[in-house]
């Protein structure tokens, strides 16, 4: 199974693997700040997301508008720039986007869509299986974590919880971030018994509630002083 992405991508980076029809079956809610969030079914905040699907429908307009309809039969969602970056690709093309949810507001119209940070096409049809099992697996990550005593740049690492790993991540990341930040496989080599996809979810929420930034793709920064 050749799938030429044309990016590089060590191990997964914090998108959330997402079937369409998630997307569109979510919740528009205001948070504290009055800013539009979008929750799922399960309750879970959907921000970053990882969708495969073909495109249906292509639409341009002024200022380098450019508006793909994609489906991955579950449902469609409109993937929009402004920028050219969508000029290459056209109807029918089988593509993969990771980027994040947008929602705009004009008047009582609320507009949801997504903005792709990386997207290119599909040449294997095998990987939208891969997508599949993919998105299972992740949805039945437990919620507690069972791992071994270690210690990481002096910092003891007992996480029982999503929200206990949160915590050392961001001690973590504030004791070796030297101005630069601290990519994520590095963060994954710190904490190899827990599991990927619970490392995944909890800088996912740290980037969502705004503790973690990003001053590169991948690279990860407190936003909190100590």
């Amino acid at each position: 199974m050749n799938h030429n992405r044309g990016f590089q991508v060590k191990r997964r980076t914090p998108y959330r693997r997402i079937r369409i029809e998630t997307i569109n079956r979510s919740e528009l809610l205001r948070d504290d700040e009055d800013r539009w969030r979008l929750s799922s079914p399960s309750g879970i905040q959907i921000f970053r997301v990882w969708i495969m699907g073909i495109i249906t429908e292509k639409y341009t307009g002024e200022n380098n508008y450019v508006g793909l309809k994609v489906e991955d039969g579950s449902g469609g969602i409109v993937v929009k720039t402004w920028d050219g970056r969508l000029d290459q690709f056209q109807k029918w093309d089988k593509i993969e986007t990771l980027g994040q949810i947008q929602i705009s507001e004009r008047g009582e119209e609320i507009d949801v869509f997504l903005v792709p940070d990386i997207i290119k096409t599909i040449s294997d049809d095998n990987w939208f299986i891969v997508h599949r099992l993919k998105i299972v697996q992740q949805n039945q990550r437990p919620t507690t974590i069972e791992v071994k005593p270690a210690t990481v740049k002096g910092i003891e690492i007992g996480v029982p919880s999503i929200e206990d790993l949160k915590i050392k991540l961001k001690e973590v990341v504030k004791k070796v971030d030297k101005g630069e930040g601290v990519s994520y496989d590095q963060l994954v080599d710190m904490f190899p018994d827990i599991d990927e996809i619970q490392i995944d979810e909890a800088i996912t929420e740290l980037l969502e509630s705004g503790e973690f930034f990003e001053p590169k793709a991948g690279i990860f920064s407190s936003a909190v002083d100590s």
